[in-house]
């Protein structure tokens, strides 16, 4: 079937529909080509359950009530009953009354009660063959019933309340609204699909770069990497997002283990309180580890925080660099191995010093990440 349009074939609302799925397209492109803000792609979402609603309703409202155009077999059906006529006026032309009323249809030339029960079941179904479905219905409703006879009728509150005559068109223009209004839902699914998952490949492609990143949840490593890897050094002193104690709480709202490194007494205090939501939380409670802690060494720290058992505070002015250089070689005996952490792991790092040369390559090898707080 060729393709060829006509207004008549969708309402208002049908056209609102394709108007709705184009622009998903257009942000699409734009979501795509020039990556702006995440909003680009959730408005495509919005848009694109609403182009479904209104093709829906453009389905339901107006295409699935389009009435085939009856013109072409009510003038055959007319025909033929001008030949029954003329066959009932050859065989009974006595009976046939010579005279028409003005009150008369054209086709009540016939004198009825001179036909037999056979010749008037003839004409009336013949006349029931030309009426259409919703002539019948509208007839039906206006009739007056039982419970109404003898009582005055309100002609012109029936006539309002009358429903309006449906669309009508020839079959093959029939099918093709039928069937691009088949497409036009079909569309819209998919572009509802899809706007799910162009939103899931957004939300992790965005997942592991500082700048962009939103929405902290856990999502295990493997899943977050295969799109946007995390990088193993992130600078976060140039245009930094949150305070370092919310990027400690962000860490934590991600699933990932950390070693916050601080000569501070008052930040560490401060990250010690952001993280008490985490570390009350009745499911699965976040292991907080501090220098104060007996059994507090270096391997200890460095077995929990690698396996994500617990995260570590380490709160002193001698203790980071010392730490650090241990992380260091236990790291490289990792590498030797190929280990990697099943959770990207970060080193927090918020003190002066710079940090010690070959630390980011090591890390990239080993799946974990330094996150840079001060100025190197």
């Amino acid at each position: 079937m060729p393709f060829e349009w006509k207004m008549e074939y969708f309402s208002p609302l049908g056209y609102a529909s394709v108007i709705a799925w184009v622009s998903v397209l257009a942000l699409w492109f734009l979501h795509f080509v020039f990556r702006p803000k995440p909003i680009v792609s959730q408005v495509s979402l919005v848009l694109a359950f609403a182009a479904f609603t209104f093709a829906k309703v453009n389905s339901l409202t107006y295409v699935n009530k389009i009435q085939p155009d009856l013109t072409e077999q009510k003038a055959e059906l007319e025909a033929k009953i001008a030949a029954e006529q003329q066959a009932v006026l050859d065989e009974r032309g006595t009976q046939v009354a010579q005279i028409r009323f003005a009150e008369d249809a054209q086709d009540e030339f016939l004198d009825r009660a001179g036909l037999d029960n056979e010749d008037l079941e003839t004409l009336d179904s013949i006349r029931d063959e030309l009426t259409p479905d919703w002539k019948k219905e509208k007839k039906t409703r206006s009739a007056p019933s039982e419970d109404s006879e003898g009582e005055g009728m309100d002609t012109k509150a029936i006539e309002d309340s009358a429903a309006p005559e449906p669309v009508t068109m020839k079959d093959q223009d029939l099918m093709r609204a039928n069937k691009y209004d088949y497409w036009n839902l079909q569309v819209t699914k998919w572009l509802i699909l899809l706007g799910i998952l162009v939103i899931i490949h957004d939300y992790l492609r965005r997942h592991n770069i500082y700048k962009e990143a939103y929405f902290p949840k856990k999502i295990p490593s493997f899943l977050a990497n295969l799109i946007t890897p995390h990088p193993a050094l992130v600078h976060r002193s140039e245009k930094p997002r949150r305070e370092v104690h919310e990027e400690l709480a962000w860490l934590a709202e991600r699933g990932d283990p950390f070693v916050y490194f601080t000569s501070s007494p008052e930040d560490a205090d401060q990250a010690g309180k952001a993280l008490q939501p985490f570390t009350g939380h009745k499911m699965r409670p976040l292991q907080v580890l501090q220098t104060r802690d007996a059994n507090f060494t270096d391997t200890f720290a460095f077995e929990n925080w690698w396996f994500n058992r617990a995260s570590v505070i380490v709160n002193s002015e001698e203790r980071p660099e010392s730490m650090l250089q241990s992380f260091i070689e236990l790291l490289e005996s990792r590498k030797s191995t190929r280990a990697r952490v099943h959770q990207t792991a970060h080193l927090v790092w918020d003190v002066e010093s710079p940090i010690p040369n070959g630390l980011e390559q090591l890390a990239a090898r080993t799946g974990v990440s330094i996150m840079l707080c001060r100025q190197q």
